[in-house]
């Protein structure tokens, strides 16, 4: 499996940007609030890393993206409801390989001691991704797709969630979404993709209350537009079902 120079080139440029505090792009159309309330549903599984995001997927692992958790930037800890939590083991893909590939965009963190409270998400263990409507969530600055990154962007950094569409997969191992316009064939009532600062972030799918990830927040495609984060922008997530067997045996 392999991945044009070109489109390497301007991957990578992207994975770096994806470490800066910025989160959900919105619809421009659509009362923000909405998009707090849908953040409520999936607070207990997301943590805010010290660089990008994570999920839990048990009281003391965190699943996230190889990129954030081979940077300095993300410490030996994170502080969770004010308590901190220190890192017992940041166990990268062993196939990845920083600065040269987005392939194997995976890792997991081990944390010290269990954190209370949390509701860990599932790995996803089906190849039937393709079509399910799934939620991203974020914190941080946050813009709207009509001006993405380009356009007046707000700093609260509170918790946000946006809905989009598996199109596609990948072969090389990630799954496919494109942020539609509102009025547009496939758009979905809070439409929506991450941005940078979202980078091992997840990409949930719900069957009532239960939570399952199905990926995790890898890179973007600006897909001709002037701005990250604008209309037609595509995202990739790296598909958690084909790491599955790895993530078990790392755990067990």
């Amino acid at each position: 499996m392999s991945v044009k120079n070109e489109d390497m080139k301007t991957t990578l440029i992207i994975l770096l940007a994806f470490l800066l505090p910025v989160d959900i792009i919105m619809r421009h159309d659509v009362e923000e609030e909405q998009y707090f309330e849908l953040a409520e549903k999936t607070k207990g599984s997301f943590v805010r890393l010290n660089a990008g995001c994570g999920t839990f997927i048990s009281d003391r692992w965190i699943l996230t993206a190889a990129h954030v958790a081979s940077v300095p930037q993300i410490g030996n800890e994170v502080t969770i409801n004010g308590v901190s939590y220190q890192f017992k083991n940041k166990i990268i893909h062993p196939s990845y390989r920083d600065g040269r590939s987005i392939q194997y965009d995976i890792a997991l963190i081990e944390l010290e001691k269990p954190v209370p409270g949390v509701e860990p998400a599932e790995i996803y263990l089906k190849d039937d991704e393709v079509g399910k409507d799934i939620v991203f969530v974020g914190t941080g600055y946050a813009g709207t797709g009509d001006q993405g990154l380009g356009g007046e962007v707000n700093k609260d950094r509170k918790l946000r969630a946006a809905q989009n569409r598996i199109e596609g997969i990948r072969a090389d191992g990630f799954l496919r979404f494109k942020f539609d316009a509102p009025n547009t064939e496939g758009a979905l009532p809070l439409e929506g993709i991450s941005g940078p600062g979202d980078s091992g972030g997840p990409a949930l799918w719900f069957e009532g209350e239960h939570a399952d990830i199905l990926g995790v927040s890898s890179h973007q495609d600006f897909n001709g537009n002037s701005s990250e984060g604008m209309y037609g922008a595509l995202e990739f997530y790296t598909r958690v079902s084909e790491y599955a067997e790895w993530i078990q045996q790392t755990i067990n």
